[in-house]
């Protein structure tokens, strides 16, 4: 046989390799998708499972009766309840800052948030957004954790509204994170963001968190919480599915 018949032959059997290959491959992943999903199209399936899950209300993840004691330690004055209503109404004002493409959230806040709510502005400014039908399920608290300088606090929230984006109209059932700081130490801190916690009475710093009467003046204090917690984030949660052993990720969005 001539050099051109054994190239030919050898493309033939690369190509015969290939295709075999490629229905080997389709076969194991339609018998994958038959198997977990019930139906071959594995794509379309999870398609209509992320549909589903956008659809679908979700339960936030709350840690209340085991952060709440340690919250009430460090700020026994705090009204959590009113603190919950704070992180829904600034959920509901992000929202309307990107209907308004301006932020409206005249809350305390750090920054961070400005900066993001910001840039996110940018991102959709030559398109329509808007939120209808907000409907906030529940809030809890989600996580608390402090250091020398700054403690953290972050409520989660499941809620359900209607998003019209660019002619575009779908249900979505959210949970959604806002976190808020507040720092009492400024001596690790740098930037604008700090907050000093100081004696109204006499102006001497406050050493810590809790504290009732000033350790120079012997003053007595107030809570002054209400005041010095910062709205620092917003971000919402992303959806997990199983899929045989392993755990997939459908959906994740930084706001």
């Amino acid at each position: 046989m001539g050099p051109i018949i054994i190239i030919l032959i050898l493309v033939l059997i690369i190509l015969l390799i290939l295709i075999v290959g490629f229905f080997y491959i389709k076969s194991k992943i339609s018998s994958f998708s038959m198997r977990w999903f019930g139906s071959k199209d594995i794509i379309n399936e999870l398609k209509n499972r992320k549909q589903e899950l956008e659809e679908e209300p979700k339960t936030p993840y709350g840690m209340d009766n085991l952060l709440l004691p340690e919250i009430s330690k460090d700020f026994p004055n705090m009204n959590l309840n009113e603190m919950k209503k704070v992180a829904e109404e600034n959920i509901i004002s992000y929202f309307k800052s990107l209907e308004e493409k301006k932020y409206m959230i005249n809350n305390n806040c750090s920054d961070l948030i400005k900066d993001k709510i910001a840039k996110k502005i940018d991102e959709i400014r030559s398109k329509s957004i808007s939120f209808e039908s907000i409907d906030i399920h529940k809030t809890v608290i989600n996580q608390y954790s402090k250091d020398d300088s700054i403690c953290k606090l972050v409520f989660q929230t499941a809620l359900g509204y209607r998003e019209t984006f660019d002619g575009k109209s779908n249900l979505r059932e959210e949970r959604m994170n806002t976190e808020f700081i507040y720092i009492y130490d400024t001596k690790n801190i740098s930037g604008n963001d700090s907050i000093s916690l100081k004696c109204p009475n006499c102006g001497a710093p406050i050493p810590g968190l809790g504290h009732k009467i000033c350790p120079y003046c012997k003053a007595g204090l107030i809570d002054l919480a209400p005041k010095t917690w910062k709205l620092n984030d917003i971000s919402k949660i992303g959806w997990f599915i199983w899929v045989g052993t392993h755990l997939a990720l459908l959906r994740y969005q930084e706001l």
